[in-house]
């Protein structure tokens, strides 16, 4: 069998016999409010769609995050690791037996402190 037809079997089979289709329709206003929050979320109607009616069926929450909400986890993580990071070296040169200043030690915290304040304050 070559590759052509492999693939015309496969799709006819698994494809087609394992999945249906779902079509319904919807007014205008309610379209237009689906098509706004899947652009706000940057994915297509249908995959909003298929992802409210499978939340529906499992009994759980939407997983679905807007631009924004994603730009607010990936700015929480980066000054989280960097906090992170910043621990690590402190007990890594620590466990070396290395002097670790103070003062280099809560300016940094310091910084990282008035970073997340920051954040926080912007996204209220």
């Amino acid at each position: 069998m070559d590759k052509k037809e492999y693939l015309k079997n496969y799709r006819k089979y698994h494809y087609y016999k394992t999945r249906k289709i779902v079509t319904f329709p919807l007014l205008n206003n309610d379209y237009e409010v689906l098509k706004k929050q899947a652009d706000k979320s940057e994915i297509t109607v249908n995959k909003l769609s298929k992802e409210i009616v499978l939340s529906y069926i499992e009994n759980n929450s939407i997983n679905i995050l807007t631009t924004e909400q994603k730009k607010y986890i990936q700015e929480y993580m980066r000054i989280s690791r960097g906090i992170a990071n910043n621990i690590n070296q402190i007990a890594h040169n620590s466990n070396l037996g290395e002097y670790v200043d103070i003062n280099i030690l809560i300016n940094s915290l310091k910084k990282y402190e008035d970073e997340f304040k920051n954040f926080i304050l912007k996204n209220i």
